[in-house]
């Protein structure tokens, strides 16, 4: 059947062969497929260029489509502006199959340092051939002999860049110089064009039953998948995220993929499903679960007007509402968007809001305001703080990936199954909520199993995070310190393997009911571990570091080939309770 359809579409796209590069109008020839009804559509194998004819910015805009299959096998799409690829909004149970997109001209440059000041406050990179001559700021130095991030790279914020000869960029920073040497590498990257959109393909208030199969990123200018709000229980399948062929005029391989996150769902109803995928060499973090709290402007019975501190609010009729797992909660039972002018706030609320600062509470979208209606009346005052379990992507899996990339995984939902990935030279596995410390949080339910985590620790040194282990399950306070346990509860860590990690292995707090089961952590503390998490008084020179939890159950962990910068395998700091260890819970074997 495909090789007959094929043979009818091509007499009238005969410019659909690879030969005829650039000819045949792709996203015209998807969309006026749509438009006429048709439920399974078949793009002729081929390398198409384009850009976006629409105003919104993107090349291949889909709308409201429902109960479609797009089949690319074989189909590469060359975007030629820096913009976003493929948007599919307000869609419903829709598969997109094979589809390859890349960048000409790319999302990112990349070169060799050629020269550093005396006082190391700049650095010039010299640009490789066939790469934009671009002065992009946003910098990651990369290490020639691995060409991955240079271990011990510190976080490079602030960067400032300009082109000083047709191919060479001067990057300045104070100290950028004693980080970056002359003969490292590093890439150069950016997101979107002016008048352009970020990321590469968007999942905008889906309805349900989204599919990506065999989808391939060579790069974006931003994320390179993003789903945010709607239903959620998109499946993402052998999806990869993976650096494309050398460009034209080029000798060397590229050092990139995206600009910023591999993939990223926020606030959508039900977790995706991710299984089998590649994500290698991103700009920043690898793969991420991420929900927001909302806060109380003015509560009235059982009216409020909330806000969310992203671009919109995700909340939905039906959605739940909490203020911590031990609250009783409230459901949605009407909601509509009002403005701040007609919300009637009081001037003391309307103070706040202008005079928040980032990461503090009050901190929020004065453009995202709903009035709901509640099915009781729960007291909530202004300033509370509240968490929808409907909006935190819960029931994810992410099962069997391979990510080669220096972010974090990062999750701020439960429910949720981590099983059987290998990643490589990662910031970490992370599970922590990433709101202000008054914020409310409720996370329940997540396993982490059977995933092999190497050579974690090496960049970045964060004194500030708690995100300080390889697997980090933490969740801040005020201070530096961290939430009583119960902010997160019923986890389970077991038969992991952890190899070579620079610093603490495994970092847990604020949780309830935690086991941590047959876990292997080997060759750990070889070398002087990092600065991340100082501030919390991590100790890095363990192996496992409990605080603020409560029922946490040890058995069967077993560290092996463990280094000179070890201290005790296990720490057990503050206010933990019901510590069940048997004697078992974790072997070690004497120091090198």
């Amino acid at each position: 059947m495909k090789s007959l359809l094929l043979v009818l579409l091509l007499p009238v796209y005969a410019a659909a062969t690879p030969a005829a590069e650039g000819i045949f109008d792709l996203p015209a020839f998807v969309l006026e497929k749509l438009k006429a009804g048709e439920k399974r559509i078949v793009v002729p194998p081929g390398t198409y260029r384009s850009d976006p004819t629409s105003k919104a910015g993107v090349i291949l805009p889909i709308q409201k489509a429902q109960d479609v299959e797009i089949v690319a096998d074989d189909v590469t799409l060359i975007c030629t502006r820096r913009t976003r690829a493929l948007e599919f909004n307000d869609c419903q149970n829709v598969t997109l199959r094979g589809l390859t997109i890349d960048y000409d001209p790319l999302t990112f440059t990349q070169g060799k340092v050629i020269a550093s000041a005396e006082d190391a406050s700049w650095i010039d990179v010299q640009i490789d051939d066939g790469y934009p001559r671009e002065a992009w700021a946003r910098i990651d130095v990369v290490d020639p002999a691995t060409r991955f991030r240079k271990r011990g790279m510190p976080f490079l914020w602030g960067t400032k860049a300009e082109l000083v000869k047709p191919d060479v960029v001067r990057v300045g920073l104070k100290d950028i110089g004693k980080a970056a040497r002359v003969g490292d590498l590093a890439s150069l990257n950016t997101g979107n064009d002016p008048g352009g959109v970020c990321h590469g393909v968007t999942l905008e208030r889906c309805r349900g039953g989204m599919v990506l199969r065999d989808v391939t990123i060579h790069c974006a200018p931003g994320m390179g998948l993003v789903e945010s709000g709607g239903t959620g229980g998109t499946r993402l399948e052998r999806v990869k995220i993976v650096a494309g062929p050398k460009p034209a005029g080029a000798t060397a391989e590229r050092l990139l993929t995206t600009s910023w996150d591999g993939i990223l769902h926020t606030t959508v109803g039900k977790g995706p499903i991710v299984e089998d995928c590649a994500i290698e060499h991103c700009g920043d973090d690898s793969w991420s679960v991420q929900s927001e709290d909302y806060v109380v402007l003015k509560g009235d019975g059982s009216n409020a007007i909330l806000t969310s501190r992203g671009y919109l609010s995700a909340l939905q009729l039906g959605d739940r509402l909490f203020t911590s797992m031990d609250d009783k909660g409230a459901t949605i039972r009407g909601i509509a968007s009002v403005s701040e002018k007609s919300a009637g706030l009081d001037a003391d609320v309307t103070g706040r809001l202008e005079k928040a600062t980032p990461w503090t509470l009050w901190k929020v979208n004065r453009d995202a305001l709903v009035r709901v209606t509640l099915d009781r009346e729960p007291g909530w005052r202004a300033g509370t703080s509240l968490y929808s379990p409907e909006r935190q992507g819960n029931g994810f899996i992410f099962r069997n990936n391979r990510v080669h990339s220096s972010g974090r995984i990062l999750v701020k939902g439960g429910d949720g199954l981590i099983e059987g990935n290998t990643l490589t030279a990662p910031h970490g596995l992370v599970v922590c909520p990433e709101v202000p410390d008054e914020s409310a949080i409720g996370v329940r339910k997540l396993t982490i199993r059977r995933n092999t985590i190497t050579e974690s620790g090496y960049f970045c040194p964060a004194p500030w995070s708690s995100q300080a282990g390889a697997i980090s399950i933490t969740c801040s306070a005020p201070k530096q310190t961290f939430r009583p346990a119960g902010a997160l509860a019923e986890i389970v860590i077991e038969e992991n393997t952890l190899r070579g990690i620079n610093g603490v292995n495994l970092v847990v707090t604020s949780a309830r009911d935690v086991t941590i089961l047959r876990n292997r952590f080997e060759d750990a503390n070889a070398v002087a571990p990092s600065s991340t998490g100082a501030e919390y008084g991590i100790d890095q020179k363990t192996v496992v570091w409990l605080e603020s939890c409560e029922g946490v159950v040890l058995d069967g962990n077993v560290v092996t080939g463990r280094g000179t910068f070890g201290g005790k395998p296990l720490h057990t700091g503050k206010n933990v309770t019901r510590l069940v260890d048997d004697g078992n819970g974790i072997t070690a074997a004497p120091t090198k």
